[in-house]
């Protein structure tokens, strides 16, 4: 498989390698208790993905060396949007011979179709690979003639934040076994959906860090799996409470205009570190340090991780 990065704005982009210098991914500070969670999980995963990079992407160069391109974009809050200005500078940073530049939509509605119109056109003149995360978005990239990546929306689970810590006293063996066997299955299993979208030209979809059976992937029509790490989505909604807690509102939709407060704050919540919680953008996000990826997947040269470097 492949690696990438994923960043959600230019100033990252601009950044990231000084978040993954060697330095960074061999050692572990003396003490994370003082970092915020995004930090803390940049540098786990970082370390993470250099014990397992000679197994997963068969090299073993540093990080950097090994990144074969960039998605770039939020793939949640259509407030968000990176500007034409921002999205030239960042293709101007990895749309080459050596790396591969994907644009990230999140959720778009009536109050963003001008603004992603514009971006699409943009987009449309060098046929880049894009992400989407709607229908509407899907049958617009499709019509341009674009080649469309199905982001994370499409295959997007209920999940329950503490899984991992329930014990057997609270649930009976069984009934766990059940709830993480739902949580494995995808609708991609199925030959019929697998045909609906390889019909419409797309062979690629998009899974977050968790155990799924990937064995309908060696069936035909075959697709091929971008995993998203670290991060996985608990909640996501249009509902922002980053946007209204400063006005003390909860459950605020911000309409036309937002102040993107969330690109410089995120909320914690009790036991936070513990448990690896905290909300940022319009969304719950939980940290999943361990990479648990199948052979099935890293032995496919066209899979690819993506590595979000903060959120």
């Amino acid at each position: 498989m492949k690696l990438y990065i994923k960043a959600n704005n230019l100033n990252i982009l601009k950044n990231y390698q000084n978040l993954i210098t060697s330095n960074l991914s061999k050692t572990l500070p003396l003490s994370l208790e003082n970092m915020p969670i995004e930090y803390i999980s940049n540098i786990k995963s970082a370390k993470e993905i250099e014990h397992l990079k000679k197994q997963l992407f068969f090299d073993n160069r540093e990080l950097r060396k090994i990144i074969k391109g960039v998605y770039f974009g939020n793939s949640s809050c259509e407030h968000l949007l990176p500007s034409l200005l921002d999205i030239s500078k960042a293709k101007a940073m990895f749309d080459d011979k050596y790396h591969n530049f994907v644009f990230v939509f999140p959720p778009i509605s009536e109050n963003k179709k001008d603004e992603a119109t514009d971006i699409l056109k943009e987009l449309q003149k060098t046929s880049q690979e894009i992400v989407v995360n709607d229908f509407g978005m899907l049958k617009r990239v499709l019509d341009v003639g674009c080649k469309p990546i199905l982001g994370i929306n499409f295959t997007k689970t209920i999940k329950n934040a503490f899984i991992d810590n329930i014990t057997p006293s609270e649930l009976n063996t069984k009934q766990l076994d059940n709830q993480k066997k739902l949580l494995k299955s995808l609708e991609f299993e199925l030959e019929d959906v697998r045909k609906y979208y390889k019909s419409l030209g797309i062979g690629r979809f998009s899974v977050e860090n968790i155990e799924y059976d990937f064995e309908f992937l060696k069936q035909t029509p075959l697709m091929n799996v971008d995993i998203y790490y670290p991060f996985i989505t608990i909640s996501n909604s249009r509902a922002c409470d980053i946007a209204g807690i400063f006005d003390d509102k909860r459950r605020y939709f911000a309409h036309k205009e937002c102040h993107k407060l969330c690109n410089k704050v995120s909320l914690e919540f009790e036991h936070s570190k513990i448990f690896g919680l905290y909300q940022r953008y319009n969304s719950i996000f939980k940290t999943d340090i361990k990479l648990k990826i199948p052979q099935t997947i890293y032995k496919n040269s066209k899979n690819r991780l993506i590595w979000e470097i903060f959120l």
